[in-house]
C-alpha cells in the first residue's frame, strides 16, 4: 500500500466521526396498520393501533371522505399521546367475495393476526390497472374456517411485480380457527 492510500485509509474513521452530529439523528419510526378517522372536514386527525392504541395527528392529512374509518399503513413517531405521521398508504379491506370469486395470480409475501385483522403483504403483477380482492369462504367445517383469496386482473396485463396491503376485518368471519390458502392458520 503506498503512502498517500495509506493516509488515507487511516483518516478515514475520523472524518467519519467528524461527519456525525447527535443533533441530526433520525426518529424511530413505527410502521404498522392502523384504522384512521377523519372528522366532519374530511381530515384524517386519529389513528388506533391494531393494539387499540389512539393517537392524534400533530400532521392532519386532508382531503378525505369526512367521518370516514380508513385502514392504512403508516410510518409514525409517538410523543405521549400524539403522533406525527411520515408515511401514509392505503389498505384494502378484503370483504366475502364467495359469490364473484375468480382466482387470478397474487402472491402472499407475509400474513400476520393481530386483536381485530389478518393483515396481509402480497405482491400483484401489474401495470397500473384496476385490480378487485377479496375472500373466499372455501368451506366451514365445525368452528374451522377455510379461506382463500380473491383476485380480479381484470383487463389490466401482469408485468411489473408491486406490494400491495390487505386485511380481513376477524368479526367478519365464522369460526375460532381459520386456515388461509392451505398454509396460514389463526386462532381466535
Amino acid at each position: 500500500m503506498n503512502k498517500l492510500a495509506l493516509a488515507v485509509f487511516m483518516s478515514l474513521p475520523l472524518l467519519l466521526a467528524s461527519c456525525s452530529d447527535d443533533d441530526d439523528t433520525y426518529p424511530s419510526i413505527v410502521t404498522e396498520m392502523a384504522d384512521g378517522l377523519t372528522n366532519s372536514n374530511g381530515t384524517l386527525t386519529t389513528i388506533i393501533t391494531d393494539n387499540d392504541e389512539q393517537y392524534s395527528l400533530t400532521n392532519p392529512q386532508a382531503g378525505l371522505y369526512p367521518n370516514a374509518l380508513y385502514r392504512l399503513l403508516c410510518g409514525y413517531t409517538v410523543q405521549g399521546q400524539a403522533a406525527t405521521l411520515y408515511t401514509l398508504e392505503g389498505v384494502y379491506i378484503l370483504r366475502d367475495s364467495t359469490s364473484v370469486a375468480q382466482r387470478d395470480p397474487l402472491t402472499i409475501v407475509s400474513a400476520w393476526q393481530t386483536s381485530r385483522y389478518i393483515n396481509l403483504h402480497l405482491s400483484v403483477k401489474t401495470q397500473g390497472g384496476t385490480h378487485s380482492l377479496g375472500y373466499v369462504t372455501d368451506s366451514i367445517v365445525g368452528s374451522h374456517a377455510y379461506l382463500s383469496l380473491h383476485h380480479r386482473q381484470g383487463q389490466d396485463p401482469e408485468a411489473y411485480s408491486t406490494d400491495i396491503y390487505a386485511s380481513i376485518p376477524l368479526d367478519s368471519i365464522e369460526g375460532s380457527l381459520i386456515t388461509l390458502e392451505g398454509t396460514y392458520q389463526f386462532e381466535r
